[in-house]
């Protein structure tokens, strides 16, 4: 029996709107706007340059269940171009892209296979005759509560491929949204290789008996989800699976740290951070930064604006790639000295609620009420990450200053 070699993406998120990044000026923004699309060109080079016997999505191909004609538009054309290599594509739809019944959409290729919203199953066969079962399902709605697993069932094949769009159930307590499994119930189905989507971070559940993958997303698109992004090719066969990650992102974020320990803070920041900014101008690809910038002197008087505005201004930048700093937290004594929650007497208990709300699942639990309420729903999106941080961070400062106010009062 011959193995199968085939390309896993998930995540693509094409045509993101890169909220928060409009300031960075028109000819930069365009550059960034286009980089989910340019990840997606390379993701399929590789296909073709590979030789696979087939690309698996696993789900959230557009940013939002609202695609835009201009990103159904190329994402047809990439799989134009798989088709003309004769190479198949199996793929699902995730939260973000749901399936929307009264939905005008650009017909795709003949090569794509797309899932329906409940769980189907597919027998491909490979050039050198490999039978491979590959099943899945695509999101009907922008949540599912409930595990689709027990709708996985094995047929006769030479290897059997799951896709699958959601996140591992983290409580017991049923209130994930997002098609929630466990390793053990993945396992238990018999599968050679579940082909995984929706975190957007690289992360290999189990290695084997069977393989269990994220690869994470195609372009970062904040900076909490940092580092390289790309596609994984799978070399599937009796004894396992062998995995390899190619970096396909043209844009990389990172956060970066310098200390400043002179007096003469603009000084030696500005020549801390040229050293810096050259670091990252002499590599491939392009970056986007985010900064922290700790001063240890008694009592800076730059800000941390004026700073970000000095970096800023001498980013560099070329026809091809760039290096932009797009935030600066300045870190000094003051900053650094205990909350007034630390010393409250409720800080305890906050800090307990606080840390229970880090929890995905607790989270949307405390937000489900909005989300199933008909007259507010359809004016919400999902909340990413990212946005999902900067709420528990706007809560915790909005408490903090109101119960300063009530004791100085």
């Amino acid at each position: 029996m011959s193995g199968v070699r085939f390309l896993h993406i998930a995540d693509l998120h094409l045509d993101s709107p890169f909220i928060g990044l409009s300031h960075v000026g028109e000819k930069l923004h365009k550059i960034i706007q286009e980089s989910t699309f340019a990840s997606l060109v390379a993701c399929v080079q590789i296909a073709i340059r590979e030789q696979v016997d087939f690309v698996l999505i696993a789900g959230d191909i557009y940013d939002s269940d609202d695609q835009s004609v201009k990103a159904q538009a190329r994402f047809y054309q990439a799989m134009k171009e798989l088709e003309q290599a004769a190479i198949p594509v199996f793929m699902i739809h995730g939260n973000h892209d749901y399936l929307k019944g009264n939905r005008e959409t650009l017909l795709l290729p003949e090569n794509v296979t797309v899932f329906p919203e409940k769980v189907a199953k597919y027998l491909y066969q490979t050039k050198n005759g490999t039978q491979v079962d590959i099943q899945g399902f695509s999101y009907g709605s922008r949540h599912v509560m409930d595990s689709q697993l027990d709708k996985y069932e094995k047929q006769p094949a030479d290897f059997h491929i799951g896709l699958l769009h959601g996140s591992e159930r983290t409580h017991a307590d049923g209130h994930d949204v997002y098609a929630p499994f466990t390793t053990n119930e993945l396992r238990s189905k018999g599968f050679d290789y579940w082909a995984l989507g929706h975190i957007h971070k690289r992360m290999l559940l189990q290695e084997s008996g069977p393989v269990i993958y994220y690869p994470g997303n195609i372009q970062g698109r904040n900076r909490k989800e940092s580092g390289e992004k790309g596609a994984t090719l799978v070399q599937l066969d009796s004894q396992g699976a062998a995995l390899t990650f190619y970096p396909t992102a043209p844009i990389q974020w990172e956060t970066v740290t310098l200390t400043i320990e002179s007096a003469e803070v603009i000084n030696t920041f500005f020549q801390q951070a040229l050293e810096m900014i050259e670091s990252y101008a002499v590599q491939d690809g392009s970056y986007l930064l985010d900064m922290e910038v700790t001063v240890t002197a008694e009592h800076p008087t730059v800000s941390a604006n004026d700073l970000l505005e000095l970096v800023q201004d001498n980013c560099k930048q070329t026809e091809t790639s760039f290096v932009w700093v797009n935030s600066l937290r300045l870190i000094t004594k003051k900053t650094s000295q205990t909350s007034f929650l630390e010393t409250h007497l409720i800080g305890e208990e906050w800090q307990a609620a606080s840390n229970e709300l880090q929890d995905e699942s607790t989270f949307f639990q405390v937000m489900e009420q909005l989300y199933f309420h008909k007259g507010i729903n359809r004016f919400l999106t999902d909340i990413t990450e990212a946005e999902r941080t900067e709420l528990l961070t706007e809560a915790n400062q909005y408490l903090e200053k109101a119960l300063a106010e009530l004791e100085d009062d």
